[in-house]
């Protein structure tokens, strides 16, 4: 039976890939946009100057993961992946290529697989702290019990926007605009900390796979610090604020 990735492990990949929704040249040059996506899109081929929403991202992440999905079946005959270990492995794929070299072609045990994840932790033979906290995120994943009962259905970007333009009394389209823009206040653990934008601001940092707790409406230590992972994986201020007029929100809005 094939698995499919399941939404934990799709925000699992976002955390750590980042996303950017402008085209820009990755490290050896090629260009790229989303998480990571390097393919024609729609039909046109990607070039700098292209832009595309947060929805769009999040389809051809989906799209993209079907082949890495493929890679971690393939061994499913043999290791009858739980759920929690085929989204870490395809996390792992997704970032690595393929998994081959970590279960030496299916001749690995399942605990000599979780041991070795770690070692994937290096790029031009040094170690980077990124790599290690994915690598140990994976293996965390890949060891825990397997969830019980169905996953809720997904909180999308559209449902976000649609909350805060409630929130602040915009037009409720799910279509973020100037008059949205314009209205969102300065919210953090220290100002507006219970305004009724911040429960649809934990909501959407979750999904995106930044860990905001408890979508409770109290912007506390976890809202802060999953709003600063995300606005240093954006390029926004790294202060844990959505400021009033800031970039961080024209960047979590898609207006940017």
């Amino acid at each position: 039976m094939s698995l499919t990735i399941s939404n934990n492990g799709i925000n699992l990949i976002k955390r750590f890939e980042g996303c950017r929704l402008s085209a820009y040249r990755d490290p050896v040059g090629i260009v790229t946009i989303g998480y990571g996506w390097t393919k024609p899109i729609d039909g046109r081929p990607l070039t700098m100057g292209m832009k595309i929403t947060q929805a769009k991202a999040d389809s051809l992440l989906k799209e993209g993961l079907k082949s890495y999905e493929a890679k971690v079946n393939k061994y499913n005959g043999k290791y009858n992946w739980s759920q929690n270990q085929f989204d870490a492995l395809v996390s792992f794929c997704y970032n690595i290529g393929n998994i081959d070299g970590l279960t030496a072609n299916g001749t690995r045990s399942i605990n000599e697989i979780a041991a070795k994840i770690t070692s994937y932790n290096k790029a031009g033979g040094k170690v980077l702290p990124g790599l290690t906290n994915r690598r140990n995120a994976e293996k965390q994943l890949f060891l825990s019990a397997p969830s019980s009962g169905p996953e809720s259905p997904e909180y999308t970007y559209k449902d976000c926007g649609k909350e805060v333009q409630s929130a602040i009394g915009a037009k409720v389209d799910g279509i973020a605009g100037s008059e949205t823009y314009s209205k969102c206040p300065t919210v953090s653990r220290y100002k507006n900390n219970r305004h009724a934008v911040v429960r649809p601001l934990q909501k959407y940092l979750n999904l995106l796979g930044y860990n905001a707790g408890t979508p409770d409406g109290i912007a506390g230590t976890k809202f802060e610090s999953a709003a600063k992972e995300w606005a240093k994986k954006n390029g926004c201020t790294v202060d844990g604020e959505f400021t009033k007029g800031g970039k961080s929100w024209k960047k979590i809005l898609n207006l940017v």
